[in-house]
Order: C-alpha cells, then structure tokens, then sequence
C-alpha cells in the first residue's frame, strides 16, 4: 500500500492554536486569564506540596542520624 503525505495546507491547520466555539468567540481573553489564574494556583498548591514533603524527608534523615 502506498503511503501519502497530507497536504501542506492541511498539516498548517493542524498545527494552529485551539479555538473555542462559536459561543465563547468573545470571550477568549477572559478564558485565558481565567486559565492562567488557575494554573497559578495550582503551581503555588504544588510547590506547597514539594517544599513540604523534602522538609519532611531532611526531618526523617536527621531524626535517623542523631
């Protein structure tokens, strides 16, 4: 069977930035700014998280050396 490659117009498209539909046309900015708040404070959640956890294992090793 031979293989094609997609059209050069095709692959483009597929490569271009989500869209909302039709009903959100307008409010794509605010989206964003929404989306960007959210991944904000989930970054800040997990580093909470991290920092907690290796404050956690330096406690356990010091605990095991003294």
């Amino acid at each position: 069977m031979k293989l094609r490659l997609a059209p050069p117009h095709l692959a483009q498209r597929l490569h271009n930035p989500m869209r909302f539909g039709r009903r959100w046309r307008g409010h794509e900015l605010a989206l964003r700014l929404i989306q960007l708040a959210v991944l904000v404070v989930v970054a800040g959640v997990g580093a909470k998280l991290i920092a907690e956890g290796v404050a956690m294992v330096v406690h356990a090793i010091g605990g095991f050396i003294s």
